[in-house]
């Protein structure tokens, strides 16, 4: 095999995060008696984006972004007089609940794992990835989860892959491949580091940073070809 560690992002590279926090922000408004419309989903994925961009530019906490992207929500569609806390909670729960790998993806990873060592790196919290990954067929696949929640620091500081780094063994820098979705946490994270990095491009975006990418897949089972 060409690498000896592929470091695989989570959502939305092994689990379909999307389809996830659909549910779970369609659910959690039911459960509060909000009413729910299809334009409020791309509304909140963009408001969550901006708030982890702050979080991975050490902007925000984990804690702070829990009831600040629900906050910024509300007022933008003047909803009021709903406990944040116990919105985040019930929204964590449904995230769990409706968790799923993206299609593909657990053939591949129970074919590969005895041909390379495989660990899961992921900007997220551990209320929301640990339940996840427990409840996932495939979670004994991995040698090492590595959870921004967990460790204080998160995708792309060159801090969180030097720990991924020593915990795996610190082989060389080579033999250590990125696959990500996230131009920016995983693929510039990873080659920032010294790793070769791999563009998990499901939607066949334009790819604006060309030069921190070695491979470009718009699927899972395209990796076949690069670790072989």
């Amino acid at each position: 095999m060409k690498y000896s560690w592929i470091l695989f992002d989570a959502d939305n590279t092994l689990f379909d995060f999307t389809h996830s926090q659909k549910k779970a922000l369609e659910h959690t408004f039911e459960a509060f008696g909000i009413k729910y419309h299809d334009d409020l989903f791309p509304l909140f994925t963009a408001l969550n984006n901006r708030i982890w961009k702050a979080f991975d530019e050490n902007k925000i906490t984990h804690e702070e972004i829990k009831t600040e992207r629900f906050k910024v929500l509300f007022n933008d569609i003047g909803v009021k007089n709903i406990n944040l806390d116990l919105f985040n909670i019930k929204f964590i729960d449904n995230l769990i609940l409706y968790s799923k790998l993206i299609v593909g993806t657990e053939q591949f990873i129970l074919n590969m794992h005895k041909k390379v060592n495989m660990a899961i790196i992921t900007n997220g919290m551990k209320e929301v990835q640990r339940p996840r990954f427990d409840n996932c067929k495939i979670k004994d696949k991995f040698k090492h989860i590595f959870i921004s929640g967990e460790m204080g620091l998160s995708k792309p500081n060159k801090e969180y892959f030097e720990i991924v780094h020593k915990i795996t063994g610190n082989a060389e820098k080579s033999k250590y491949l990125v696959v990500g979705d996230n131009i920016i946490a995983d693929v510039w994270g990873g080659k920032n580091y010294g790793f070769d990095t791999c563009w998990y491009n499901q939607h066949k975006t334009k790819n604006e940073k060309k030069e921190f990418t070695d491979y470009e897949i718009n699927k899972i089972e395209e990796l076949s070809m690069i670790l072989t």
